[in-house]
């Protein structure tokens, strides 16, 4: 019988990628594809009527990548900490349980001799807990780092615009998540645990 460590990538694997195929997927294929914003005077009602559809459209599929990236770090994050528990077992319990993400994935990272660099698979997870981050508290010290490390994910132009506040805006309610950000999330999630996993059948791909 294989221990727990040994078992547990290949179950963290499956379920985080039947949750990326049977929920996310689903949900993005259930809203409108981006669309480019236009701007200007209107000729008519209907006109305008359909360029504030397109950027309430744009709005929501931008919070719900934003939601599923939570969704999906903090499912990656439950994962990590039960499995370190029984990788690492000489490590302090609080460690374990609260300390920083990012000291316990290298800590796993080391122990199991998993390549992080390859494929970007430690720097997007990174990424993917900052960004849950700034989703979950808003503007703040997070949203600050999150915005020198990663600028990309606020690298657009206003037809691209996705906020629909009155005035003006934090910098956390102009985090632009596209659905190729939250599909390289899950593939760094999926990549993680395919490559710790140690039995004889493991899949670093998971399907993607």
């Amino acid at each position: 019988m294989h221990p727990p460590q040994d078992q547990l990538p290949r179950i963290f694997q499956a379920n985080l990628h039947r949750f990326y195929v049977r929920v996310v997927e689903p949900g993005f294929a259930a809203l409108p594809e981006p669309a480019r914003l236009e701007f200007g005077t209107t000729d008519c009602l209907d006109e305008f009527l359909s360029r504030t559809e397109a950027r309430v459209d744009n709005h929501t599929r931008n919070e719900a990548g934003k939601a599923y990236t939570l969704i999906l770090s903090a499912l990656f994050e439950r994962q990590l900490r039960n499995w370190a528990g029984h990788l690492l077992p000489q490590l302090p319990t609080a460690r374990v349980q609260k300390g920083k993400l990012e000291d316990l994935l290298d800590d796993c990272i080391k122990a199991a001799g998993i390549d992080g660099a390859r494929q970007d698979v430690r720097k997007d997870l990174i990424e993917a807990h900052a960004v849950a981050n700034v989703v979950r508290h808003g503007d703040g010290d997070a949203c600050t780092k999150l915005m020198t490390d990663a600028p990309h994910l606020w690298r657009y132009d206003r037809t691209d615009c996705v906020d629909i506040n009155a005035g003006p805006s934090p910098d956390s309610e102009q985090l632009l998540i596209r659905s190729d950000d939250v599909t390289r999330y899950a593939q760094a999630g999926v990549r993680f645990w395919g490559r710790a996993d140690p039995l004889p059948g493991s899949d670093e791909a998971g399907g993607f």
